[in-house]
């Protein structure tokens, strides 16, 4: 089985996901700058996998808005979170619609943001491997990885 944690997003440095084969404990991961190229690389997957995705939805919290800022700080996360949630919601429509196992997972549910120090004491942990360079991991890759560590079927 392979493993797709998907931290959805519409920004500038774009979006991650993480694939974990299971049988060889391999991670793969991938950033897409445009919205379209993730999910073309989502229709283009080898349909003969079992493939389970972890989506991180941020559809999921009620709250948009962060008290204490000013009106534009306040407008500018608004903006940010709803991109991201219109992103998270496109993202799970079309796993739905092309009948892949799936979960959706809150950022509370996901729980604090781990560093790059954390994410590579796990996979050594864990006896994961990578071919990507510690230098080239982002935040988003850090982000996705933790969705499919910590949701991943048992």
């Amino acid at each position: 089985m392979k493993v797709i944690g998907v931290d959805p997003a519409i920004r500038d440095n774009g979006q991650a996901i993480c694939i974990l084969d299971t049988d060889t404990k391999k991670l793969e991961f991938r950033k897409f700058k445009m919205f379209v190229d993730f999910l073309n690389y989502i229709m283009n997957m080898d349909f003969n996998q079992d493939y389970y995705f972890i989506i991180e939805d941020s559809s999921l919290q009620k709250v948009t808005f962060i008290k204490g800022y000013g009106s534009n700080v306040q407008n500018s996360i608004s903006r940010k979170v709803g991109m991201n949630q219109a992103a998270s919601t496109i993202t799970k429509q079309w796993i739905e619609v092309n009948k892949y196992k799936h979960i959706c997972v809150s950022p509370l549910q996901k729980g604090s943001k781990w560093n790059k120090q954390y994410m590579l004491a796990v996979l050594k942990a864990q006896n994961y491997t990578t071919d990507i360079p510690v230098i080239k991991i982002t935040q988003d890759m850090i982000d996705a990885f933790t969705l499919v560590f910590k949701f991943k079927p048992k």
